[in-house]
């Protein structure tokens, strides 16, 4: 389905789900309606997407959330040591440096005065000048949790989340690791494909942990840093799987 017949749906979805009152004037209908397409290869492409994104930005005030700023950014801080010490098994000084800079700016970890890694007990604990300590601490696979500050727990009881999933040695991809068989696509370019991952996942000093390129729903490249597998459960955020999933794809 193309994106044109994808928002020509919306708006008709949109306006059967509307009352008689919630009229839209021929300003928001012009916002709302189908755009032709960004040339990014153009001169002004990408000014041409910043003005766009600018025009969709709703009218409303920043409210921030009650509290410390700093407070808040280091509970970040110890969720992303805390998921990337004991889920992906990161060096702690490493990804206290590289990694999650998203939820805990990098520029703002330098006020942490104090660090414990407890191994033992899975979880990590960063104090702060003011004495306040912010802690995230994993509870088996429902994964690690900022605790509120001042409490050694959290407000419910975690459980257990099973798996339902059969052998991943005898199952196909993507719910398992047997891969299709077949010969290599004949409308891809081999040479192509291989350089952008080249190019996708860059040079050491990107410190890029792994990335995968499917088409068709087949895996058709993979690549991974030092010490990591495709066993190795990475953590990641949604802009960064549709930006990059996007400029590999335009790549190949």
């Amino acid at each position: 389905m193309s994106g044109r017949i994808l928002a020509a749906l919306l708006l008709l979805t949109l306006a059967a789900c509307s009352s008689a009152d919630d009229t839209i004037d021929a300003a928001e209908a012009d916002t709302y309606a189908p755009q032709a397409p960004i040339d990014m290869t153009a001169a002004d492409g990408t000014a041409a997407m910043i003005a766009r994104a600018t025009s969709l930005e709703l009218d409303t005030g920043y409210v921030p959330p009650p509290g410390e700023a700093l407070h808040h950014q280091t509970a970040g801080f110890a969720k992303i040591l805390c998921s990337a010490v004991f889920i992906t098994g990161l060096d702690p000084e490493d990804a206290a440096a590289n990694v999650g800079g998203f939820i805990s700016p990098f520029g703002e970890r330098h006020h942490v005065v104090d660090t414990i890694v407890d191994f033992e007990r899975q979880l990590v604990s960063l104090t702060l000048p003011d004495g306040v300590t912010r802690t995230a601490k994993r509870y088996r696979n429902q994964g690690c949790v900022p605790l509120p500050i001042g409490e050694d727990s959290i407000y419910y009881a975690p459980s257990e989340v099973a798996r339902n999933l059969p052998p991943a040695e005898s199952t196909r991809w993507p719910m398992g690791d047997v891969l299709p068989e077949g010969p290599w696509p004949e409308q891809l370019d081999r040479a192509k494909v291989e350089q952008a991952i080249e190019v996708g996942f860059g040079p050491p000093e990107a410190m890029t942990l792994g990335l995968v390129v499917t088409y068709n729903g087949r895996i058709i490249g993979e690549r991974y840093g030092d010490d990591i597998d495709m066993q190795t459960p990475l953590e990641s955020w949604s802009m960064t799987k549709s930006v990059t999933g996007t400029l590999v794809g335009v790549l190949i």
